[in-house]
């Protein structure tokens, strides 16, 4: 008896709800369901964070892109997805001059721009700009040599997992003279 009821009070409720889940799969009406929930925005823990570079709008594509009245209704939709394909467009924009600056890196041909792009990554706990700004310093490339601020960069990059870090550290410390490793011992 109690089957029966819960199949009729189900047959019920489908037909109630029907009209309103429209999803083919599952994660289609979550997805509906978290839409609604945030006035049809879809948050970012839903979306996929992986999305193809072929879907990056290029600048050209970006400019031709309709800018939408502040009453119309999805102008918050639209607004949030121009953002997105700006800070998207920012970052390859990003990630082509960290190319260029490693390029010069290793062509020993570092101009103010590049030093500038290693040093603020480094500063941002970037692993491999601070691994390579120590490099740099080992080296003399782009900088004057200062085995001091080398030996405190690969100190740093051990903290944030480069691997040898911790030896080129050592070996650092192992060319430096006497008075650079009072200056590494007083440094806090």
């Amino acid at each position: 008896m109690r089957f029966f009821v819960f199949f009729i009070f189900a047959g019920f409720a489908a037909l109630f709800y029907a009209e309103r889940a429209s999803a083919s799969s599952l994660d289609e009406l979550y997805r509906d369901i978290i839409r609604s929930d945030n006035r049809g925005y879809l948050p970012l823990f839903v979306k996929n964070r992986q999305t193809p570079d072929h879907l990056f709008l290029s600048e050209e594509d970006l400019a031709s892109v309709p800018e939408t009245k502040p009453d119309d209704k999805t102008a918050e939709t639209i607004k949030l997805s121009n953002d997105f394909q700006r800070r998207s467009i920012l970052m390859q924009a990003r990630q082509r001059q960290w190319l260029k600056t490693i390029a010069a890196v290793k062509a020993n041909q570092v101009t103010p721009l590049e030093l500038n792009d290693i040093t603020t990554r480094a500063q941002e706990n970037d692993p491999k700009a601070t691994e390579i700004l120590a490099w740099m310093y080992t080296k003399g490339v782009g900088v004057a040599p200062d085995f001091v601020a080398a030996f405190n960069l690969y100190k740093k990059a051990a903290s944030l997992n480069v691997a040898n870090a911790e030896q080129n550290a050592l070996s650092v410390y192992k060319s430096m003279n006497e008075e650079q490793r009072r200056k590494v011992k007083n440094t806090p």
